[in-house]
């Protein structure tokens, strides 16, 4: 007798859990998968820096007389005309008497702004420019200058006239109001017309002399600079891209890259021996700069602030446009009272949701699902016939924080090659740490993401 067939149930179970591993494996293996990233909260900036050149109204003042000079004002003081600046005596004893004055215990120190100027270099401080050492030495010694001068001119006079040398100095005084500098460079006499290019692409090479010295002095040297206006300007030579973007403002945004400090100004061009500039004003930090010949800029042009998110994210619907008047409240929230004619002329009204709508400037932004091209809607403020024909594209991104996707609009501030800066503060729009769609090619709106 043939035996019966009897299936075996356990081989018959593992075939077929083999058949399920070997689709699913074949499915994870040609499936594309879905890139997530996580938005935050970033800057671009694609601006080139460039060198400019400071122009000031700025004069050098010469000593008249032979001997050694003892100062009275620190650098970046504001004096008045006669104000003393400096004395000159023949054979140093008043330069003695000066260095006995501030030795003594009488004189006191704030180390807090020493402190500040010290925390200033560190920020920015950069291996590449030990130059800056020398620097932050003459802005210590300037605050201990400043602070020990106080009253360092009328303690002068009380030693001397106990010493019985009242009369062995000479007492100079600033001839007009400005600003003291104790060091010059050569280009103090500079004008606008003098400039170019290559002048500028020296400004590794410019050499800056400090005026202030314990040495006997001959007349006709150096004795101070004087900045006489708060206004300077920054001559800034310019790319072809640089002059077309420039051509669109009137006003510009400037940050100096050794402080980050930033200034507005007026743009003002002009072209000098067959190359372009622009001429950048401002009236304030000149202080700051103050020995300062060039300064490394960047223009805030190609740049902006807000929430980064890669290219390849942004995807584009269409949406039909639609005036306040025509959106209603109902019992399904917001929505329009769609109007239709039958064969007999009798009207009929329809109330339909809104669903998934953008407000941008006061429009509703409403997807195709919703209505279509030529209906006719009701105007709620006159009773008239609206008829749906406005459709522009939005621009947005898949957001996929529930786990399928949502479409969110985007507001565009800048964009470069690889990533997009938007604004944090549009309707219905991204937030810090949301999480969007990479490539939403082949995605559709409620798409779940495995």
């Amino acid at each position: 007798m043939k035996k019966r067939f009897q299936p075996n149930i356990s081989w018959l179970l593992f075939l077929l859990i083999l058949l399920y591993l070997f689709f699913l494996s074949w499915e994870l293996i040609h499936r594309k998968p879905i890139s997530i990233y996580e938005v935050n909260t970033s800057k671009i900036s694609d601006d080139t820096p460039l060198y400019g050149m400071i122009l000031r109204e700025e004069q050098v003042i010469n000593t008249d007389t032979d001997g050694y000079i003892n100062y009275y004002q620190a650098e970046g003081n504001r004096v008045g005309k006669g104000d003393i600046v400096y004395t000159v005596d023949a054979n140093g004893e008043v330069s003695a008497v000066l260095d006995e004055l501030r030795n003594s215990d009488t004189v006191n120190t704030d180390k807090d702004d020493i402190r500040q100027v010290i925390a200033d270099y560190q920020a920015n401080f950069s291996l590449s420019d030990y130059s800056k050492i020398s620097d932050l030495k003459f802005n210590i010694n300037n605050i201990m200058f400043e602070q020990n001068s106080k009253s360092l001119y009328s303690d002068l006079n009380k030693a001397l006239k106990t010493a019985g040398k009242s009369k062995a100095f000479s007492k100079i005084t600033a001839r007009t109001s400005g600003v003291i500098a104790y060091s010059t460079d050569g280009y103090e006499d500079i004008s606008q017309n003098d400039i170019t290019a290559e002048m500028i692409y020296q400004y590794n090479k410019i050499t800056k002399q400090s005026v202030r010295t314990n040495e006997k002095v001959k007349a006709g040297s150096a004795a101070y600079r004087l900045v006489t206006n708060n206004e300077w300007n920054l001559i800034v030579p310019l790319t072809d891209d640089y002059v077309s973007e420039m051509q669109k403002l009137s006003t510009v945004r400037v940050t100096v890259d050794k402080d980050g400090i930033s200034f507005n100004s007026p743009v003002e061009l002009f072209e000098q021996d067959g190359l372009h500039f622009v001429k950048l004003t401002t009236s304030r930090f000149m202080e700051r700069y103050i020995n300062d010949r060039f300064l490394r800029i960047e223009f805030n042009i190609k740049s902006a602030s807000g929430l980064k998110i890669p290219n390849s994210s942004i995807l584009s619907k269409d949406h039909y446009v639609l005036p306040s008047q025509v959106i209603t409240k109902g019992d399904g929230g917001y929505g329009i009272i769609k109007q239709f004619t039958d064969g007999s002329g009798n009207r009929t009204k329809q109330f339909v949701s809104l669903g998934n709508y953008f407000i941008i400037n006061d429009n509703y932004y409403v997807d195709s699902s919703v209505v279509s091209g030529g209906e006719v809607l009701l105007n709620n403020q006159d009773g008239s016939d609206y008829i749906v024909s406005s459709m522009e594209p939005l621009y947005g991104v898949y957001c996929v924080n529930q786990g399928f996707c949502e479409f969110r609009p985007i507001d565009i501030l800048y964009q470069n090659n690889e990533y997009t800066i938007v604004s944090d503060s549009t309707d219905m729009g991204l937030s810090t740490y949301d999480h969007i769609v990479v490539d939403p090619n082949n995605l559709n709106d409620n798409d779940f993401i495995r």
